[in-house]
C-alpha cells in the first residue's frame, strides 16, 4: 500500500512539476509576444493598424471615384447610364425590325 502511496505521489509532483514549467513557458511565450506589454499581441495590433490603413486608403479612394459624393462611383454612374441608353436603342431597333417584318410578311400575304 505505501508503495500505490508513493508512486501516486511521484506522479503527483511530476504533474505539478510539469504544469509549473508548462506555465512558465506559456508566459514566456506570450511575453515574447507582447513586447510593449499591453496586453495584446504585438503581431496581431500590427495586422489591425494595417487593416485599418487600408480601410482609409479604400474610403480615400472612392471619394476620389465619387466627386457627387452620392455613394456610387462617377464612372460606373456613367457606363451604367450609357449601358441603359445603349440597351433602349436596341430595344427601338428590334421593335423597328419586328414592325418591318410584320409590314413584308403583310404585303406577301397580301399579294398571293
Amino acid at each position: 500500500m505505501d508503495f500505490l502511496k508513493d508512486l501516486l505521489q511521484q506522479i503527483s509532483e511530476k504533474t505539478r512539476s510539469a504544469t509549473a514549467e508548462v506555465e512558465k513557458r506559456l508566459q514566456e511565450l506570450k511575453e515574447k509576444l507582447d513586447q510593449d506589454k499591453d496586453g495584446k499581441p504585438d503581431l496581431v495590433e500590427k495586422a489591425l493598424q494595417e487593416a485599418k490603413k487600408a480601410l482609409e486608403e479604400a474610403k480615400a479612394r472612392l471619394a476620389e471615384l465619387d466627386q457627387d459624393k452620392d455613394g456610387v462611383p462617377d464612372k460606373l454612374k456613367e457606363l451604367s447610364e450609357k449601358a441603359a441608353q445603349a440597351a433602349e436603342a436596341a430595344k427601338a431597333k428590334a421593335e423597328e425590325a419586328a414592325r418591318l417584318l410584320k409590314e413584308r410578311l403583310g404585303k406577301r400575304d397580301s399579294q398571293a
